[in-house]
């Protein structure tokens, strides 16, 4: 919605239902920006960059693509990389930091954010520079910890979205060569994907070749790279959790350092359900503890934590198919037999778990 009077962030204190039901639309609509991939348009990212050094007062900086995130990371320790640049990110983000009376408006905002079923930046783009750093070799991760604030990696586009939010829906004013450096920054990142610029030169990857996500918009895919890139560079998560390639690609190779089994129980279970039960008990080595009319109960040896307890459950009940489907819960490294695992994974104490009828 977009008023017909230009007005200031202090008159702006709650959201009409109408800027509510947009403010849904807009953030759904830049969330589509953040996870989009295939062809990056090199002509239009490099038209909006210049614009953005010229309103900002420098020269056009020299172009230099990549095909991923890691090509470009390289170059920045190796080749054009080794000279001496002078970063520009601090300077070209200016614009979109916000301003005092703009961060009480972006407070009214948060609420109503969370309450919304989709929020873009709180998934993806948080969770990239972490998986990609887990997936490079020693070197390259030392070289991103030393220009990561060079680099633009997406996260720019809470920001950006915010702005555009306030000027397009909400009629705020904004003064006109602020306004024009945001929506500079808006084009360019409408296309493009990470890159970082200095005074004489501009270092750009490519957008992934694919991306795959979880309900809660967290890298996620059982059957290939949940993000890859033209170099044939992939990244390999569940649930937002780097894994290894041989987990996901080759799972009748894996081992038990491919185990991510220091995460989350979702993390957890969709290793269990991606190498089925029998499979991930041998890789993990684990150690059957007890059995009884209830289950069984393993443990898993660490060196440097605590163990992990599983208890198999088995439905008494067949499949269409004729199968019999098992299931590995996570307990509390406290329980001693497959009764209490059971118990506790219903959430009742083991002298009451007794049911007559299983299902």
């Amino acid at each position: 919605m977009q008023t017909t009077r230009k007005r200031t962030v202090e008159e702006i204190k709650d959201l009409t239902p109408e800027q509510f039901r947009a403010l849904e639309t807009h953030y759904r609509e830049w969330r589509a920006v953040a996870v989009r991939s295939g062809r990056t348009d090199h002509e239009r990212v490099e038209k909006s960059i210049r614009k953005l050094y010229t309103a900002c007062g420098y020269y056009w900086p020299t172009f230099v693509w990549y095909r991923s995130p890691r090509e470009m990371l390289m170059s920045l320790t190796t080749g054009l990389g080794r000279f001496a640049r002078i970063p520009l990110r601090d300077s070209l983000c200016q614009p979109l930091r916000l301003e005092r009376q703009e961060v009480e408006l972006r407070k009214c905002f948060r609420p109503m954010l969370w309450g919304l079923s989709t929020v873009p930046f709180d998934g993806f783009l948080d969770q990239q520079p972490a998986l990609i750093m887990d997936s490079l070799q020693q070197w390259i991760r030392r070289a991103m910890v030393q220009c990561l604030n060079e680099i633009a990696v997406g996260l720019e586009l809470d920001w950006i979205s915010y702005h555009d939010f306030c000027q397009r829906r909400l009629g705020v004013q904004y003064e006109s060569r602020r306004l024009e450096r945001i929506r500079l920054w808006s084009e360019i990142c409408q296309t493009a994907y990470w890159w970082a610029p200095y005074e004489d030169i501009c270092f750009l990857s490519d957008r992934p070749t694919e991306i795959h996500l979880d309900a809660r918009e967290r890298l996620h895919n059982l059957r290939g790279p949940a993000m890859a890139f033209s170099d044939g560079w992939s990244l390999y998560a569940l649930h937002g959790s780097s894994v290894s390639e041989r987990l996901v690609m080759k799972p009748d190779t894996v081992r038990l350092e491919d185990l991510p089994l220091d995460t989350d129980r979702e993390v957890l279970h969709a290793t269990i359900e991606l190498l089925g039960h029998e499979r991930f008990l041998k890789a993990a080595k684990a150690q059957l503890m007890h059995e009884d009319s209830f289950g069984r109960l393993y443990r898993i040896r660490f060196y440097d934590m605590e163990p992990l307890l599983l208890v198999e459950l088995v439905n008494s009940t067949p499949e269409l198919n004729g199968t019999v489907k098992h299931h590995l819960l996570r307990v509390p490294p406290v329980i001693e037999t497959a009764h209490e695992g059971v118990a506790w994974s219903f959430g009742q104490r083991w002298k009451d778990y007794a049911p007559a009828i299983e299902t």
